[in-house]
C-alpha cells in the first residue's frame, strides 16, 4: 500500500498537502517549510469511555477539535505490551511474535524477560512506524514506547531512551518538548512519549474508581503541557496529536477467582504467566505449554469445567485472536469470562492482587481502549465508529507521507479517521 497525499485546504491560501511529498527544492530552507509533525500520547488502561466518565479538559478539547471514535479494538489478548507494540507495527501478534507481556518462545526455549529482552530484537518481529520513518529520512524521537529501545538491523530513533518507570511526568513533558529546540535535522516529525499511571491505579483501585479519574486528571495536565509548549514554538497548527491507549479495564471480585489447577495438572505443562514476577496472581488468562498427551488431558478436563471459564488448542483459537505465532503461540489457551479470573489453589499466592484487571477477549466493549487526535489530518468534532489498533500505523504512515511496511492496517479506516482528507491505496 502506497500513501496518496493527505489533502488539506489552508485558511487563505491554496489547497496544502499535509501528507506532502519528501521531494522539496533544493534551495527551499528545511525550517521554513510548513511539513506534518505527530506527537503520539500512549495513556496506558485509558478506557474507551473515560471522557464519558471523568473530567479531563485537555483531552475533551482535543476531541471538540478533532476525532474522538466509539472507541479502539484492541489485538488478543487484551494486555499492555500486546498492543502497545501492535499501535506502533500496524500487525497482529502472531506476526509481530509479542503475543503477550512476557511470551515464551518454544524453539528459543525461553521466556521473555523484562528488562534485558526489551532491547534483544529476537523477541521484536515487524517495523515499527518509528524505523519506517528513520529509513525515509524524518527523524523520530521516542521516550518508553514498547519496542523502542531495540535495533532493527541497524536502525534505531534519532532518539531513543531506556524505560524509567518512576521517572516524574514533568521530566517527560519537558524532555518530549526540548527535542524541538534541538538542531533542526534531529527535530523529529513523529515523537511518541508514554505514561502508565490510568493503568497503574486501575489495577490497585478498580475500574472507574474516582481514584482513576484523578488519575486521568493528572495526565490531562501533562497533555495539557505538552500542547501549551507546541503552541509556544509555533508548532501547534502543523502537529497531529493522537492519544491511544492499550486496552479498558473490569473489575473483578474477589469471589469470582477460579482455581484452575483442579482442571490442569501443574506437574505437566509449562504456564509462563505463574512463573512470572506477579507469580501465583488472578489472570485473565493462562499460556499453556506442554506435551500434546498432556494439553489434551487439560483440554478435555476444562470442557464444561467451569461456566466461566473457556479453553482452546493452538489453531483452533476464534478467528478474531490473531495471535498464533509459529514458534510463541500456547499449547492450550485458557481464557476467563471478563471479570473473573484464574488461580492455583495448590501454589503459593503472588505478591499482590489487581483490583483492576483487562487481557479479557477484545469483543468485549469494556476492553475497548480509547483514542483522541486532533490536529490539520483531522476533521472537527467527529465521532467515528470503533475500529482496530493496527490501523495507527497506516494512519501515521500516510500523515507523514510515508511509504508503509506491510501491516493489517485498512485504508478505509484511515480514509474514515480523517474524514477523507488521508488516502491509502
Amino acid at each position: 500500500m502506497k500513501p496518496i497525499q493527505l489533502l488539506l485546504a489552508a485558511a487563505a491560501a491554496a489547497a496544502l498537502s499535509a501528507c506532502a511529498s519528501m521531494e522539496r527544492p533544493a534551495d527551499m530552507d528545511a525550517a521554513a517549510i510548513d511539513e506534518p509533525i505527530v506527537l503520539m500520547i500512549g495513556v496506558d488502561g485509558l478506557t474507551a469511555d473515560a471522557l464519558d466518565r471523568f473530567e479531563a479538559p485537555n483531552l475533551q478539547a482535543l476531541a471538540n477539535r478533532g476525532v474522538r471514535p466509539d472507541g479502539m479494538v484492541p489485538v488478543m489478548p487484551s494486555v499492555t505490551f500486546t498492543n502497545f507494540y501492535s499501535l506502533a507495527t500496524g500487525l497482529y501478534p502472531e506476526d509481530h511474535g509479542m503475543i503477550n507481556n512476557a511470551p515464551f518462545d518454544r524453539e528459543l526455549n525461553e521466556g521473555f524477560v523484562n528488562p534485558m529482552s526489551a532491547q534483544d530484537s529476537r523477541w521484536w518481529n515487524g517495523e515499527p512506524i518509528w524505523i519506517t520513518a528513520e529509513r525515509q529520512g524524518l527523524p523520530t524521537a521516542i521516550m518508553f514506547w514498547l519496542g523502542s529501545e531495540v535495533e532493527f538491523a541497524g536502525d534505531r530513533p534519532t532518539r531513543w531512551t531506556p524505560y524509567e518507570h518512576n521517572k516524574p511526568y514533568e521530566e517527560r513533558v519537558a524532555e518530549v518538548l526540548a527535542w524541538f529546540d534541538g538542531p533542526q535535522n534531529e527535530r523529529p516529525r513523529f515523537a511518541a512519549v508514554y505514561f502508565d499511571l490510568v493503568d497503574t491505579i486501575g489495577h490497585r483501585t478498580g475500574a472507574n474508581t474516582p481514584e482513576v479519574g484523578e488519575a486521568i486528571a493528572s495526565v490531562d495536565g501533562h497533555i495539557g503541557d505538552l500542547i501549551a509548549g507546541l503552541e509556544a514554538r509555533g508548532l501547534l497548527d502543523r502537529t497531529n496529536i493522537i492519544v491511544v491507549s492499550d486496552h479498558g479495564m473490569v473489575t473483578n471480585p474477589e469471589d469470582q477467582a477460579i482455581q484452575f489447577d483442579d482442571w490442569i495438572d501443574l506437574d505437566t505443562v509449562y504456564i509462563p504467566e505463574i512463573e512470572g514476577r506477579g507469580g501465583n496472581g488472578f489472570r485473565p488468562f493462562l499460556n499453556v505449554y506442554g506435551e500434546p498427551a498432556d494439553i489434551d488431558a487439560a483440554y478435555e478436563a476444562l470442557q464444561d469445567a467451569h461456566p466461566h471459564v473457556r479453553a482452546w488448542r493452538r489453531g483452533e483459537t476464534p478467528g478474531h485472536f490473531r495471535f498464533n505465532h509459529p514458534t510463541r503461540g500456547p499449547d492450550l489457551f485458557v481464557l476467563a469470562d471478563s471479570g473473573w479470573t484464574l488461580t492455583a489453589r495448590d501454589l503459593p499466592p503472588g505478591p499482590y492482587r489487581s483490583l483492576g484487571v483487562h487481557g479479557y477477549d477484545v469483543a468485549d466493549p469494556a476492553m475497548h481502549a480509547g483514542f483522541v487526535a486532533a490536529g490539520p489530518a483531522f476533521p472537527e468534532g467527529t465521532r467515528p465508529a470503533a475500529f482496530e489498533n493496527v490501523n495507527v500505523y497506516l494512519l501515521i504512515a500516510c500523515i507523514l507521507g510515508l511509504d508503509p511496511a506491510e501491516t493489517e492496517g485498512d485504508p478505509a479506516v484511515v480514509s474514515e479517521l480523517t474524514g477523507g482528507r488521508c488516502t491509502v491505496e
